[in-house]
């Protein structure tokens, strides 16, 4: 049997690091909350929750390509140039990975919760209903942004949009984890000795 405490770490560090991908606290160029973060805290679940779900094993090299990007972008923000304008095929290659991530990503924490849940939740469901939004709305916005002119009045208005949408999906999601996480709540010593009695 795999360990509540590794279950309830790896989806704890899933749902934090959703925190850290929704996100963006700036102190003029500066991230606090930077994504590379969300990042490291997916490759600590991958690591944490592979035993319940194997398949997230073959997240491994997209979560470290995905940490390795963000950090590169993160100091290209604090020294004032935008890597993705430097590199664009880079920058679309690592947002077709990051749909693709987190699509699987999700996927797999699904299947977890349909294991685990209690009788009578949906938690999966709502882990996949999220999924799916996030996936339309990280491909409508690439697509936006290569299609409208982000300075304009439409591609303002379109980015609002968008980035609201967005931040109630990431919202649903981390509550979501949260309480899928409840559901491994390491027992207590007066708990364990309890069920040996």
């Amino acid at each position: 049997m795999i360990a509540r405490q590794k279950l309830y770490d790896g989806i704890g560090n899933a749902a934090w690091g959703y925190l850290f991908i929704y996100f963006n606290i700036n102190l003029g160029t500066l991230n606090i909350l930077p994504n590379f973060v969300g990042y490291l805290l997916f490759h600590s679940a991958i690591k944490k929750l592979c035993d319940a779900e194997r398949e997230l094993n073959l997240l491994n090299t997209l979560v470290g390509i995905l940490t390795i990007w963000h950090i590169a972008s993160w100091i290209g923000d604090l020294l004032s140039f935008d890597l993705g304008a430097l590199i664009p095929i880079a920058d679309i290659i690592v947002s077709v990975v990051n749909i693709y991530f987190h699509f699987q990503l999700m996927t797999n924490l699904a299947t977890i919760a349909a294991k685990y849940q209690p009788a009578g939740e949906d938690l999966d469901r709502t882990i996949l209903n999220c999924r799916t939004f996030q996936t339309i709305m990280l491909t409508a916005a690439i697509i936006l942004l290569y299609l409208t002119n982000p300075t304009g009045i439409l591609g303002i208005y379109t980015s609002i949009g968008v980035a609201i949408l967005y931040l109630i999906a990431g919202i649903v999601l981390m509550k979501t984890l949260f309480d899928l996480r409840r559901c491994f709540t390491p027992e207590t010593e007066e708990e364990a000795e309890e069920k040996s009695e």
